[in-house]
């Protein structure tokens, strides 16, 4: 049966991570399952068996002696039928819950695995929305509509029963009836599904450009785009209030529309039982009749469009996930790390020449070429220099050499082994990697440092150690008083620009990798302190390490070994600055041009 409903899967036209959600659904658990469909079974038939009980109480008491057994199995029936839907609820609840668990795990997972560049036009905000919403939305489909498609079908089976038994109605007619109450629920459930789904993207798009407005505040607000930016926002939340009123009103007319679908059964069912039944017909029978439409089928019926509203609205969140899930990095030759263990050990670098050696890398990025047939190799504890315009590809070839682009290669090799011979948890440990912002965690300068939360106070020698090799003194910086106990606040607000890059070259010194990359991680830093780092820091204490700056500071390139010089994605050069200056025409206007706008003090 399971490998039946699985190719039954595979021949529906889905994605395959939403074909995967599906099967992760509905097999899981299958005890569970099976419980619920048992309670959901044991709450209908005590939800029926309460009128009948009720019917011959009614009867006894036309007679000589009135039987009180059949109010008390009528009052424990319907004990039973509430206590038997809650706990199928409840099963159906935990259920959902370790499966929000299981695929929670697996899309926080994916989400980690993406590099920038695969992401595309997929903001944070989408992502945490997908996350915060459409996972709880996906397992709707086990913790709302299984239990309350169990609780819709016996009722309906177990109700046309005891019609046809007590009452001697026709069940081609109360089947039909039933299809066409189904029909009615059908459209309004679909009708009300798309409200959600158009309901569940804009809050998407609204969370997206909230998290962007918390994360910019200070600079919105320093550049006076705060109301721009505000109405935005507003506009965003205008047409989701919209949108969210045709919902309810929507929803609200599901619920009248079938309130008065009871009330007209109620009628329809005394009616036809008055008019065509051959049996006798009295108060005990017109007792139990209002309770089996009235009561008992009441709830199977108003159930019903939200049954069908949360079986497209658990569709629609499986294929926003599922959207997610199915992208994929377009190189793959990084082995994936064995049992997802935590990697630990820390590579060393040989005696051999080269640190790096590549050759045609390329990367593509929405089917543009940004880098272009990249070949050049780096020396073992070369310090190597990166410049060109903004735009040309410095940053991407940095995030291409550590992992976190879809670049391609035809030759990749690190220490002179193969880079992709090794999972990209591995090949990140041979880089740190300084970039221009850096990421401050609202914490102490300790833990900043150590980029760990409750850092032991046992390596603050080491700390203090990598403060000084980056020229943070801890001491007395800028005449405020800094301490590794200090709180630097969220997003580094009690740094300066310059204070923020030194603690995150401070924290690529702790780190201790073979292979730095800054990417413009000197650029708030003043003259003297940049060339204090530079003469400390490279020169001395990173003698032995391989370092890659990519950089728009004039005074950074004479002092490197070798400067590699970048246009359109593409190499034009590659040697020391004083032999490019010299030879090569198109350095030498970059230069020019570079010079022009320090001393204009134009952004570069």
């Amino acid at each position: 049966m399971m490998i039946k409903f699985n190719n039954l899967l595979n021949g529906l036209s889905m994605p395959n991570s939403a074909k995967e959600i599906l099967f992760q659904l509905l097999k899981s658990e299958k005890k569970t399952k099976i419980i619920i469909l048992l309670f959901s079974l044991m709450s209908a038939f005590f939800g029926i068996l309460a009128p009948l009980s009720q019917k011959y109480f009614v009867d006894s008491l036309s007679g000589l002696d009135t039987n009180y057994i059949y109010l008390l199995l009528a009052t424990l029936s319907l004990f039973l039928y509430l206590t038997f839907n809650v706990l199928a609820n409840y099963f159906a609840a935990k259920d959902a819950y370790r499966l929000q668990n299981e695929i929670s795990k697996s899309y926080y997972k994916k989400i980690l695995d993406l590099r920038p560049d695969t992401l595309g036009k997929k903001t944070a905000g989408e992502l945490v929305s997908i996350y915060a919403t459409d996972i709880p939305g996906a397992t709707i489909l086990i913790e709302q509509n299984f239990p309350q498609a169990a609780m819709i079908i016996f009722p309906l089976i177990l109700a046309p029963v005891a019609l046809v038994y007590f009452y001697d109605i026709p069940v081609f007619w109360t089947l039909v009836l039933l299809a066409c109450v189904a029909l009615i629920n059908l459209t309004m459930a679909y009708r009300q599904s798309k409200f959600f789904y158009k309901f569940k993207a804009l809050a998407a798009d609204r969370i997206g450009l909230v998290n962007e407005w918390i994360i910019n505040l200070r600079l919105l607000r320093t550049l006076g785009w705060m109301n721009h930016y505000e109405k935005k926002i507003f506009e965003s939340r205008k047409i989701e209030t919209f949108n969210r009123v045709k919902m309810v009103t929507n929803g609200q007319s599901m619920n009248a529309i079938n309130s008065s679908l009871t009330f007209f059964l109620n009628i329809l069912a005394i009616q036809f039982v008055i008019s065509s039944s051959n049996i006798y017909f009295n108060k005990s029978h017109l007792l139990s009749l209002l309770w089996i439409v009235g009561i008992f089928l009441t709830k199977p019926f108003r159930q019903m469009p939200w049954l069908f509203m949360f079986l497209f609205d658990s569709w629609t969140s499986i294929k926003r996930i599922s959207d997610v899930l199915d992208l994929d990095n377009q190189d793959h030759r990084f082995k994936t790390a064995i049992n997802d263990k935590k990697v630990t050990l820390l590579p060393s670098a040989s005696d051999i020449e080269n640190a790096i050696e590549v050759e045609n890398l390329n990367l593509k990025i929405n089917h543009q070429h940004v880098l272009k047939n990249l070949n050049f190799s780096i020396k073992d504890k070369e310090f190597v220099t990166i410049v060109g315009e903004v735009g040309s590809g410095k940053s991407l070839l940095l995030l291409s050499l550590i992992g976190e682009t879809n670049a391609e290669f035809s030759k990749y090799n690190i220490f002179g082994k193969n880079a992709f011979d090794k999972s990209l948890e591995e090949h990140h440990l041979n880089f740190s990697f300084v970039s221009q912002e850096g990421f401050i965690m609202n914490s102490t300068l300790r833990e900043n440092v150590a980029f760990e939360y409750q850092t032991s106070e046992q390596i603050d020698v080491d700390l203090k150690k990598s403060l000084l090799a980056s020229e943070f003194e801890t001491q007395l910086d800028n005449e405020r008083s800094y301490s590794l106990d200090t709180e630097i606040g969220e997003r580094g607000i009690n740094l300066s620009g310059g204070q923020n890059q030194r603690v995150n070259l401070a924290r690529a010194f702790q780190y201790n990798r073979p292979i730095v990359c800054i990417d413009d991680g000197l650029s708030a830093l003043d003259v003297n302190t940049e060339n204090k780092i530079i003469n400390n820091l490279f020169y001395n204490q990173w003698k032995d390490k391989t370092i890659i700056l990519a950089t728009h500071r004039l005074t950074v390139l004479e002092k490197s070994d070798r400067v590699l010089f970048i246009e359109n994605g593409q190499i034009v050069a590659f040697d020391s600055y004083n032999k490019l200056k010299e030879g090569n025409e198109r350095f030498k206007i970059f230069i020019e041009s570079l010079t022009k706008k320090e001393s204009s003090h134009e952004p570069i």
